[in-house]
């Protein structure tokens, strides 16, 4: 008996979106793929596990069964290495991949004059201050006390 493979579809349905509204995979990441054949899928299921388990580089073929990776455009299933070779292709070439994202937010009218600071994790450390002695640590470490804005 065949048994059913569920993952969720989510990131690749985001992912398929702004592809095909805005092409942004294969304008910014084109061109420094070399010979790898499956280099903008590959970033792609980088990307989508950034947007749903995010799991370390090594547990990617542990979480993600072979219909996740055909429904990403690859044409079979892929190494460990693979994985992280695109990684290091990604770093490697990461001044042109920043100045190609950075002319297609313009280009896309992307960018906006007003900046909206997300202030909700953010904490300061210290001993100093009187208030201090109301903080708590969020990794439990009375050491360590916290303040929350």
């Amino acid at each position: 008996m065949k048994t059913n493979t569920t993952y969720p579809l989510g990131g690749i349905v985001m992912i398929e979106k702004v592809e095909k509204d805005f092409g942004f995979f294969s304008e910014v990441f084109e061109g420094v793929e070399g010979n790898t054949k499956d280099f903008i899928p590959l970033v792609k299921l980088h990307v989508e596990n950034k947007l749903t388990h995010s799991v370390a580089v090594h547990q990617i073929l542990n979480t993600y069964p072979e219909e996740n990776m055909k429904q990403l455009g690859m044409k079979k299933m892929v190494s460990e290495r693979s994985l992280y070779r695109t990684l290091e292709r990604i770093g490697r070439n990461f001044n042109v991949l920043h100045e190609k994202y950075q002319n297609f937010i313009w280009k896309t009218e992307l960018v906006d004059s007003n900046q909206v600071i997300d202030f909700s994790s953010t904490y300061v450390l210290g001993k100093k201050a009187e208030f201090v002695e109301f903080g708590y640590s969020r990794d439990k470490r009375p050491d360590k006390l916290q303040i929350n804005p």
